[in-house]
């Protein structure tokens, strides 16, 4: 079982996604948007996040930027999930900000879950 924050200002993204998860054996905690995430985060580390790109407040690319700089969660896995930035280039760009995958929404939930246990296995073996 793997601790996911799930990160997205739409509650019933929120509620499918952790839903999904859960029902596939995983700890899902929640954020309105990327300042709840980090002090989620910062608090409790997870596993994983999973977080959508445009929220108000702190938004998903800005989310992963302060991750990835920040020493307790850099090693921490991150996937961006949206349904709003499917651009190749907004793809290449999150990537950039060293996010392990970009998965589109909406996606089979069959692959959406072995893709998430991808990342999560190769956060291990890091």
């Amino acid at each position: 079982m793997s601790r996911i924050l799930a990160v997205d200002d739409e509650p019933q993204n929120l509620y499918m996604l952790a839903a999904l998860l859960q029902g596939h054996g995983h700890q899902v905690s929640t954020a309105a948007n990327g300042v709840e995430a980090l002090d989620s985060a910062r608090a409790s580390p997870p596993d994983l996040v999973i977080s959508d790109i445009l929220m108000p407040v702190m938004d998903g690319f800005s989310l992963c930027r302060e991750w990835k700089a920040d020493s307790r969660l850099s090693g921490i896995p991150f996937i961006f999930y949206s349904a709003t930035y499917v651009d190749p280039k907004d793809e290449e760009f999150a990537l950039s900000l060293g996010a392990e995958r970009f998965i589109r929404k909406p996606q089979d939930p069959v692959v959406f879950i072995r893709l998430v246990d991808e990342v999560i296995e190769e956060g291990r073996t890091r």
